[in-house]
């Protein structure tokens, strides 16, 4: 399925010395919960873990490498090799949600659109981890007990060349609660034109067909006048 991403931040001005917010909690994205608990109980034995998505063990654990996600395969789709093509279990809501049902775990993606952005800098808050990759690639995964705090995980990204970008994050609960909140800014961020999309093959016969008959048409007014 072909997608128009939400541009995020696409009416800001690029400004110099002043801090550009772009994401903030509640915020646009896209965002899939439809994992449910397929990963529960994955990758058992993970650095002191009973594994990185059960349903109560609420220890810290960091984890270098990415999670195995094949058991959510089926929900998540091409999220992290093809975002421009998410499948139907992705919406894109109003502003993100904040909290969703215990002892599940949901996805989210953030897309930038720009001519360029400095010093991007990016803070999280979750109950209970969090799993991180930027244009597909995987950059953190962490989780501690207690609460929401904003600035409980934070990620300096750096400088985002011309481009789009997407930030793909795996919020997890292990507990009774859930909770998000996020701030993401930059020192410079100049907005680029919104994305497009590229007609289908059908949509390239239908416009074929069109043009064809438009064309049969005028050869027959030409040849009865």
């Amino acid at each position: 399925m072909r997608r128009l991403f939400l541009a995020l931040a696409t009416t800001l001005p690029a400004i110099a010395g002043a801090q550009v917010t772009l994401v903030q909690t509640n915020s646009p994205g896209y965002y899939n919960n439809s994992i449910g608990t397929s990963l529960n109980l994955s990758n058992t034995g993970i650095d002191g873990c009973a594994e990185p998505f059960p349903l109560s063990d609420d220890c810290s654990a960091s984890y270098p490498s990415a999670p195995n996600l094949s058991a959510a395969s089926a929900a998540l789709g091409n999220w992290l090799t093809d975002p421009l093509n998410l499948n139907a279990n992705w919406t894109s809501p109003p502003s993100i949600p904040n909290s969703w049902t215990a002892g599940n775990e949901v996805a989210v993606i953030y897309q930038f659109n720009t001519l360029g952005a400095t010093n991007v800098q990016a803070r999280f808050g979750v109950d209970n981890g969090i799993f991180v990759w930027l244009n597909g690639n995987y950059i953190l995964g962490r989780r501690d007990p207690g609460g929401v705090s904003l600035g409980e995980y934070t990620l300096a990204l750096g400088d985002l060349p011309a481009g789009t970008h997407f930030l793909q994050l795996l919020l997890e609960d292990h507990g009774s609660a859930s909770g998000y909140a996020v701030e993401i800014r930059a020192d410079q961020f100049t907005p680029g034109p919104p994305p497009t999309t590229v007609p289908e093959p059908s949509t390239w016969s239908m416009l074929g067909l069109g043009l064809g008959a438009v064309t049969f048409a005028a050869r027959r007014r030409h040849r009865s006048a």
